[in-house]
């Protein structure tokens, strides 16, 4: 892992996202192989995973997140930790139950405005975690958050965790591929 413990922190508050560097291109590589070991569908673009319905042009894949939860610890466990030291939201943390979403924007892929939430009445999803794994470099796929004048710092082999609540949009890849991993952080329900 790359020991870079600093975040960049955007916005204010609990309304507010923070991004970190997390792996190396190598860590990156051996991270993508697992994920790519243990795909087991593609989601179904008419409901996609963890968000209200807008347009999103890319492929997406649920996995599990047990495989993975070795490899990628140093990024659960900053996500973790930002949540502590700043958000405060009630998050089960149950990798051993979780999935999280592998994301494959080629060119044209974007996703609109949306929220992450779930139709689920006993939890809700409070944190928005984000790995990019994009080895190579691309253009577009810019990530922004409401209200947020400038487009969001997250670069390859970077985290970026922010509110789920808070609208945010991938613009579309002109060149290259855009490659993410989500995981979100589901709680009890908002009371």
């Amino acid at each position: 892992m790359n020991n870079t413990a600093e975040t960049s922190k955007v916005g204010i508050d609990k309304l507010t996202s923070y991004s970190f560097q997390c792996f190396t291109n190598e860590e990156m590589k051996e991270i993508k192989k697992v994920i790519k070991e243990n795909i087991f569908q593609q989601e179904d673009p008419s409901k996609p995973a963890g968000a209200e319905p807008s347009a999103k042009i890319g492929k997406f894949f649920p996995i599990y997140t047990v495989p993975l939860v070795e490899l990628l610890h140093p990024w659960l466990y900053q996500c973790q930790k930002l949540n502590k030291d700043i958000f405060g939201y009630d998050i089960y943390w149950q990798f051993h139950l979780d999935f999280m979403n592998y994301n494959v924007y080629d060119e044209t892929g974007k996703y609109d405005w949306h929220i992450d939430a779930t139709p689920n009445v006993s939890s809700d999803i409070k944190l928005t975690c984000l790995l990019n794994l994009s080895e190579e470099t691309y253009e577009g796929g810019e990530f922004h958050l409401i209200n947020h004048p400038n487009k969001i710092k997250f670069e390859s082999g970077m985290g970026l965790i922010f509110p789920s609540l808070l609208a945010h949009k991938v613009t579309p890849i002109t060149r290259g591929e855009r490659i993410t991993l989500t995981y979100w952080g589901v709680g009890p329900a908002w009371k």
